[in-house]
Protein backbone atom coordinates (compact mmCIF):
# COMPACT_ATOMS: atom_id res chain seq x y z
CA UNK A 1 0.00 0.00 0.00
CA UNK A 2 2.84 2.68 1.03
CA UNK A 3 4.68 1.87 -2.14
CA UNK A 4 1.14 2.47 -4.33
CA UNK A 5 0.25 5.75 -2.86
CA UNK A 6 4.00 7.42 -3.16
CA UNK A 7 3.69 6.70 -6.71
CA UNK A 8 0.70 8.32 -6.41
CA UNK A 9 2.23 11.37 -5.38
CA UNK A 10 5.13 10.98 -7.60
CA UNK A 11 3.00 11.26 -10.49
CA UNK A 12 1.96 14.10 -9.16
CA UNK A 13 4.51 16.59 -8.02
CA UNK A 14 6.25 14.95 -11.07
CA UNK A 15 3.79 16.33 -14.01
CA UNK A 16 4.35 20.16 -12.96
CA UNK A 17 7.57 19.77 -13.84
CA UNK A 18 6.28 19.94 -17.52
CA UNK A 19 5.83 22.89 -17.67
CA UNK A 20 9.34 24.34 -16.87
CA UNK A 21 10.71 21.60 -18.47
CA UNK A 22 8.51 22.32 -21.45
CA UNK A 23 9.76 25.67 -22.30
CA UNK A 24 13.48 25.60 -21.01
CA UNK A 25 14.61 22.88 -23.34
CA UNK A 26 18.92 23.10 -22.38
CA UNK A 27 17.50 22.48 -19.03
CA UNK A 28 19.42 19.40 -16.97
CA UNK A 29 16.95 16.36 -15.86
CA UNK A 30 17.04 17.53 -12.33
CA UNK A 31 16.14 20.28 -12.76
CA UNK A 32 13.37 19.29 -15.15
CA UNK A 33 11.87 17.68 -11.95
CA UNK A 34 13.15 20.21 -9.30
CA UNK A 35 11.96 23.84 -10.46
CA UNK A 36 7.66 22.99 -10.28
CA UNK A 37 7.26 20.77 -7.52
CA UNK A 38 6.47 23.99 -5.67
CA UNK A 39 4.06 25.11 -8.14
CA UNK A 40 2.15 21.40 -7.37
CA UNK A 41 2.38 21.85 -3.82
CA UNK A 42 0.91 24.85 -4.44
CA UNK A 43 -1.90 23.84 -6.17
CA UNK A 44 -2.56 20.58 -4.39
CA UNK A 45 -2.82 23.00 -1.16
CA UNK A 46 -4.66 25.65 -2.82
CA UNK A 47 -8.12 26.31 -1.26
CA UNK A 48 -10.11 26.60 -4.17
CA UNK A 49 -9.97 23.43 -5.17
CA UNK A 50 -11.10 21.66 -1.91
CA UNK A 51 -14.62 22.14 -2.84
CA UNK A 52 -16.27 19.31 -5.02
CA UNK A 53 -17.10 21.08 -7.73
CA UNK A 54 -13.73 22.28 -7.97
CA UNK A 55 -11.79 18.98 -8.51
CA UNK A 56 -12.45 18.67 -11.99
CA UNK A 57 -10.74 21.75 -12.42
CA UNK A 58 -7.89 20.34 -10.90
CA UNK A 59 -7.75 17.30 -12.35
CA UNK A 60 -7.55 19.13 -15.51
CA UNK A 61 -4.62 21.58 -14.89
CA UNK A 62 -2.89 18.55 -13.63
CA UNK A 63 -3.17 16.24 -16.00
CA UNK A 64 -2.74 18.26 -18.94
CA UNK A 65 0.90 18.28 -17.85
CA UNK A 66 1.30 15.21 -16.69
CA UNK A 67 0.97 14.77 -20.67
CA UNK A 68 3.81 16.66 -21.34
CA UNK A 69 6.10 15.60 -19.18
CA UNK A 70 5.51 11.71 -19.67
CA UNK A 71 6.55 10.16 -23.07
CA UNK A 72 3.58 8.10 -22.92
CA UNK A 73 4.98 5.95 -26.20
CA UNK A 74 8.07 5.61 -24.83
CA UNK A 75 6.69 4.45 -21.32
CA UNK A 76 3.78 1.86 -23.56
CA UNK A 77 6.77 0.49 -25.73
CA UNK A 78 8.76 -0.37 -22.67
CA UNK A 79 5.93 -1.37 -21.13
CA UNK A 80 4.28 -3.77 -23.59
CA UNK A 81 8.26 -5.06 -24.70
CA UNK A 82 8.38 -7.72 -27.21
CA UNK A 83 5.16 -7.80 -27.64
CA UNK A 84 5.19 -3.72 -29.00
CA UNK A 85 6.02 -5.16 -32.87
CA UNK A 86 2.55 -7.03 -33.12
CA UNK A 87 0.77 -3.54 -32.78
CA UNK A 88 0.23 -1.74 -35.86
CA UNK A 89 1.03 2.32 -36.00
CA UNK A 90 -2.41 2.86 -35.35
CA UNK A 91 -2.46 0.67 -32.34
CA UNK A 92 -0.01 2.42 -30.66
CA UNK A 93 -0.67 5.59 -30.49
CA UNK A 94 -4.47 3.88 -29.44
CA UNK A 95 -2.62 2.14 -26.76
CA UNK A 96 0.21 5.00 -25.60
CA UNK A 97 -2.94 7.71 -25.52
CA UNK A 98 -5.35 5.43 -23.69
CA UNK A 99 -2.40 4.17 -21.26
CA UNK A 100 -2.00 7.87 -20.43
CA UNK A 101 -5.83 8.07 -19.73
CA UNK A 102 -5.33 4.91 -17.66
CA UNK A 103 -2.88 6.04 -15.62
CA UNK A 104 -3.18 9.69 -14.87
CA UNK A 105 -7.26 8.72 -14.24
CA UNK A 106 -6.71 5.69 -12.13
CA UNK A 107 -4.03 7.84 -9.48
CA UNK A 108 -5.16 11.32 -9.07
CA UNK A 109 -7.40 11.43 -6.95
CA UNK A 110 -5.89 8.44 -4.33
CA UNK A 111 -2.77 11.26 -5.03
CA UNK A 112 -4.93 13.96 -3.99
CA UNK A 113 -6.44 12.43 -1.29
CA UNK A 114 -2.80 11.27 0.10
CA UNK A 115 -1.27 13.91 -0.03
CA UNK A 116 0.19 14.98 3.45
CA UNK A 117 2.62 17.85 2.41
CA UNK A 118 5.56 15.96 1.61
CA UNK A 119 9.04 17.98 0.29
CA UNK A 120 10.85 16.22 -2.32
CA UNK A 121 14.39 15.86 -1.36
CA UNK A 122 17.02 15.65 -4.25
CA UNK A 123 19.78 13.62 -3.76
CA UNK A 124 21.58 13.30 -7.21
CA UNK A 125 21.43 12.50 -11.36
CA UNK A 126 23.73 10.67 -13.24
CA UNK A 127 23.88 11.20 -16.77
CA UNK A 128 24.30 7.92 -18.88
CA UNK A 129 25.67 8.75 -22.29
CA UNK A 130 23.78 12.37 -23.95
CA UNK A 131 20.73 11.30 -23.68
CA UNK A 132 19.38 9.10 -20.76
CA UNK A 133 19.89 10.14 -17.20
CA UNK A 134 18.60 8.63 -13.67
CA UNK A 135 17.41 11.37 -10.98
CA UNK A 136 17.52 10.32 -7.37
CA UNK A 137 15.08 11.60 -4.68
CA UNK A 138 13.59 10.85 -1.82
CA UNK A 139 10.35 11.49 0.31
CA UNK A 140 10.79 12.13 3.70
CA UNK A 141 8.06 10.55 6.53
CA UNK A 142 7.97 9.97 9.89
CA UNK A 143 7.73 5.71 9.27
CA UNK A 144 10.59 6.02 6.87
CA UNK A 145 12.11 7.72 3.51
CA UNK A 146 10.57 6.48 0.37
CA UNK A 147 13.07 6.70 -1.98
CA UNK A 148 12.27 7.56 -5.56
CA UNK A 149 14.29 7.25 -8.89
CA UNK A 150 13.10 8.73 -12.24
CA UNK A 151 14.69 6.95 -15.59
CA UNK A 152 14.60 10.11 -18.23
CA UNK A 153 15.66 10.55 -21.62
CA UNK A 154 16.56 13.51 -23.57
CA UNK A 155 13.65 14.37 -26.46
CA UNK A 156 14.31 17.13 -28.62
CA UNK A 157 16.37 18.58 -25.85
CA UNK A 158 13.86 18.40 -23.67
CA UNK A 159 14.25 15.54 -21.15
CA UNK A 160 10.74 13.26 -20.08
CA UNK A 161 10.18 10.44 -18.00
CA UNK A 162 9.71 7.12 -19.38
CA UNK A 163 10.01 4.51 -15.82
CA UNK A 164 9.69 5.67 -12.44
CA UNK A 165 10.71 3.46 -9.42
CA UNK A 166 9.27 3.66 -6.58
CA UNK A 167 11.74 1.85 -3.14
CA UNK A 168 13.05 -0.17 -6.47
CA UNK A 169 9.71 -1.53 -7.93
CA UNK A 170 9.80 -0.16 -11.57
CA UNK A 171 6.51 1.15 -13.05
CA UNK A 172 7.32 0.01 -16.33
CA UNK A 173 8.11 -3.64 -15.45
CA UNK A 174 5.11 -3.93 -13.17
CA UNK A 175 2.24 -3.18 -16.18
CA UNK A 176 5.16 -5.32 -18.38
CA UNK A 177 4.11 -8.39 -16.30
CA UNK A 178 0.27 -7.86 -16.20
CA UNK A 179 -0.50 -6.55 -20.07
CA UNK A 180 1.78 -9.87 -20.80
CA UNK A 181 -0.21 -12.06 -19.19
CA UNK A 182 -3.14 -10.26 -21.21
CA UNK A 183 -1.27 -10.29 -24.72
CA UNK A 184 -0.76 -14.16 -24.51
CA UNK A 185 -4.30 -14.75 -24.44
CA UNK A 186 -5.60 -11.96 -25.85
CA UNK A 187 -4.89 -9.48 -29.06
CA UNK A 188 -3.61 -6.08 -29.07
CA UNK A 189 -7.04 -4.53 -29.80
CA UNK A 190 -8.68 -6.01 -26.78
CA UNK A 191 -5.76 -4.80 -24.32
CA UNK A 192 -7.17 -1.60 -25.68
CA UNK A 193 -10.12 -1.83 -24.78
CA UNK A 194 -9.85 -2.98 -21.90
CA UNK A 195 -7.99 0.15 -20.82
CA UNK A 196 -10.41 2.29 -22.28
CA UNK A 197 -13.19 0.66 -20.08
CA UNK A 198 -10.79 1.64 -16.96
CA UNK A 199 -10.51 4.81 -18.10
CA UNK A 200 -13.69 5.90 -18.82
CA UNK A 201 -14.61 4.24 -15.37
CA UNK A 202 -11.74 5.93 -13.69
CA UNK A 203 -12.92 9.51 -15.59
CA UNK A 204 -16.42 9.63 -14.58
CA UNK A 205 -15.45 9.06 -10.92
CA UNK A 206 -12.30 11.42 -10.80
CA UNK A 207 -14.10 14.38 -9.74
CA UNK A 208 -15.79 12.45 -6.69
CA UNK A 209 -14.81 13.13 -3.34
CA UNK A 210 -14.07 10.35 -1.18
Amino acid sequence: MRIRISFLLVILIMSEAGNTAWAVAAMEPMAALKEPVDQVIALLKDPQYKGTDKLTLQQEKIMAVVARIFDFTEVSKRTVGRNWKDFSPQQRKEFADTFGDFLGFTYYKKVRDAYQGETVVYLSQELEGDDKAVVKTKIPRPAGDIPLEYRMFKQKETWRVYDVLIEGVSLVKNYRTQFNEILNKENPDQLIAKLKEKAALQRNNSGKAQ
